[in-house]
């Protein structure tokens, strides 16, 4: 079923409002509801992929939501109505018992018919967290 391409206004809601605001409140069936169910999520950055949205990206998903608070802010943000694509630039605060990590992180998000078909991220400032 093919759908209407998002207007430039709803690629960044889905990216900024519907996916960040999700994965920041550790929701993960609303935020699995962001992408196709053969999605593919890389994390260049560390040449990790994950395939599925209900395997793969489920699991790397299980393993941030183990964060005691994850938080994506000041985001910079364009979108391309005609190729269906979002990028953004932001900032990550994670903490984990007790512990704190800031990273900045880049994502480019290519959606197909609503979602997310193809996911690429780069983190930089520490670890990778999507293991």
């Amino acid at each position: 079923m093919n759908h209407k391409p998002l207007s430039r206004d709803a690629l960044i809601d889905l990216a900024i409002n519907e996916y960040f605001a999700n994965v920041d409140r550790k929701r993960m069936d609303e935020t699995l509801a962001c992408f196709h169910p053969d999605a593919v999520f890389t994390v260049q950055s560390d040449f990790l992929v994950h395939k599925g949205r209900d395997t793969g990206i489920r699991k790397m998903f299980e393993g941030l939501f183990e964060c005691d608070t994850v938080l994506h802010t000041d985001f910079e943000t364009i979108a391309d109505e005609k190729t269906q694509a979002v990028s953004s630039r932001f900032r990550v605060e994670l903490e984990k018992g007790g512990n704190r990590t800031s990273l900045m992180s880049v994502n480019q998000w290519y959606v197909v018919n609503g979602k997310f078909g193809r996911v690429y991220v780069w983190i930089g400032g520490g670890p990778n967290v999507l293991l």
